[in-house]
């Protein structure tokens, strides 16, 4: 059986509104040589319905699974990588699309980059729920940052996940996705980035839906989020002293924030900054943490900031 270059994994849970366009855009792809691996996490709409119908009606060779409970995005895509024999790994989620020339032009610059080069990315656009475009994720047009930037993605995560394409080997080295965490992306590009580089291929080559419905903006699920960054970045804490400051101010502000949801939570983080770094500040502040009424101010104060500072879509 003949090894494709790119192995394409899609992704869904309930974006049986949106999955067919997904699919459409991955058939549209101008490169040819890739496979294709869908997983359905245990939808509760009928994505799965209409994942199996497209696969029927346009004949597009994949193997389709569907999960028969929820597992999460983290263990959806370890499932899809046993399934995947590419020398390149794409992903993407089922409310989002591909530009035709999207595989095509990662993997002619990925191709002729030296092993020390792990991956590649590119802008995207930011679409609504029609499709229409809201903004792009590098708005300021200004080229990003590539190659060695692991601190640069400890401080902020700015890489679009929707457009990354990497060697699938290295997935497997770094032992594929922690399937504790709420989400899959920060974790697998410190990994690979420990060692490896990333480089941008120019052009808005994805786009990716913004959804207030969104599991990853919903309040319910923020906390996890929190919990999750927060513990992929301590994970990191010694080794590079000029990322250490950073990793620490970033967890500490994700504990306040989980605190302001779940005092048990909340605490727990800020135990665990405080154990890696002690200081007589962090200490006052873990026991002023268990004061009554102090987790209720801090959710009315991060309110009103966030009111007064909303989070902007894209990382300019």
């Amino acid at each position: 059986m003949t090894t494709p270059a790119v192995s394409l994994v899609v992704t869904a849970f309930n974006h049986g509104r949106f999955v067919e366009q997904c699919l459409d855009s991955v058939a549209a792809q101008t490169f040819r040589d890739f496979e294709l691996v869908v997983v359905d996490d245990c939808s509760t709409d009928d994505s799965a319905a209409r994942i199996r119908a497209w696969l029927d009606r346009t004949g597009t060779p994949a193997v389709f699974l569907a999960n028969e409970r929820n597992r999460g995005i983290c263990a959806s895509r370890n499932l899809a990588l046993r399934h995947c024999r590419g020398e390149f790994f794409a992903s993407l989620s089922g409310d989002d699309f591909y530009e035709p020339d999207k595989l095509a032009r990662q993997y002619e610059h990925l191709r002729t980059l030296g092993p020390s080069v792990a991956g590649v990315f590119s802008d995207m656009r930011i679409v609504d729920e029609e499709s229409n475009e809201i903004s792009t994720w590098f708005a300021s047009g200004r080229p990003p940052a590539e190659g060695h930037i692991f601190g640069d993605i400890v401080r902020r995560n700015f890489l679009p996940a929707p457009t990354v394409m990497t060697r699938r080997a290295l997935l497997e080295e770094v032992g594929g996705y922690d399937e504790t965490l709420a989400y899959e992306d920060l974790d697998m590009w410190l990994k690979l980035l420990d060692r490896h580089e990333l480089r941008f291929v120019p052009g808005r080559l994805v786009n990716y839906r913004f959804l207030a419905t969104a599991l990853s903006r919903n309040p319910a699920y923020e906390l996890r989020i929190r919990e999750t960054r927060a513990r992929v970045l301590l994970k990191w804490l010694g080794r590079d002293p000029a990322d250490d400051e950073a990793i620490l101010r970033l967890a500490w502000g994700n504990g306040r924030r989980a605190l302001a949801v779940d005092p048990v939570v909340g605490r727990r983080i800020l135990a665990a900054v405080q154990a890696a770094r002690p200081t007589a500040g962090r200490r006052a502040s873990l026991v002023l943490s268990r004061v009554p009424g102090v987790p209720a101010a801090l959710r009315t104060a991060f309110a009103w900031t966030d009111r007064a500072h909303p989070r902007s879509l894209t990382p300019n």
